[in-house]
């Protein structure tokens, strides 16, 4: 869940990184959820099951991991883009998804077995502030994230163009 609003982060962040291609920083924003997809299939988190017991995806979630993911993906930028603010961007657009799932989980609202998020690979302590318990918090976070990155975007798309235009004109 949270997928609108983690697209919100990565429409916003294209204000603070102009030169990385939007598409790039959307995909920074899903990043944790594409290593989870990647451990899933190499069977480090398989999906839990009814009755069994708690399965936490603590390679691809934990806050440990995720600084990991995040460090990697600044160091990716930094490769591809040569400025230390696309690296910086790019890490902190993976980090992101940590911060936005920290925020909206435990989601009992959309999963009622979750619990919340692991620190480390333990999978104890489990934290999350839980806007998602409800379904109201849901649409909140979902649709104002959302919201909020497309203003952010377009603002920023706004101020790139009439900056181009007056560079053409001199």
């Amino acid at each position: 869940m949270a997928a609108l609003g983690h697209l919100g982060v990565g429409l916003a962040a294209k204000r603070f990184a102009p030169e990385v291609p939007v598409g790039y920083l959307i995909l920074g924003a899903y990043a944790l959820d594409v290593v989870w997809f990647a451990c899933f299939g190499l069977g480090l988190e398989p999906l839990p099951k009814p009755g069994q017991p708690e399965v936490l995806p603590v390679w691809s979630h934990s806050l440990t991991m995720a600084l990991v993911w995040s460090a990697l993906g600044a160091l990716i930028a930094w490769r591809v883009w040569r400025t230390a603010r696309a690296a910086v961007v790019c890490g902190l657009v993976v980090f992101s998804h940590w911060v936005v799932d920290w925020i909206t989980h435990p989601m009992s609202a959309v999963a009622p077995g979750d619990t919340g998020l692991p620190l480390w690979f333990s999978g104890r302590p489990l934290v999350g502030l839980g806007m998602y318990r409800t379904m109201t918090g849901v649409y909140l976070g979902e649709f104002g994230g959302l919201a909020l990155g497309i203003l952010v975007y377009v603002l920023a798309r706004r101020k790139f163009t009439r900056a181009e235009a007056h560079a053409g004109a001199a």
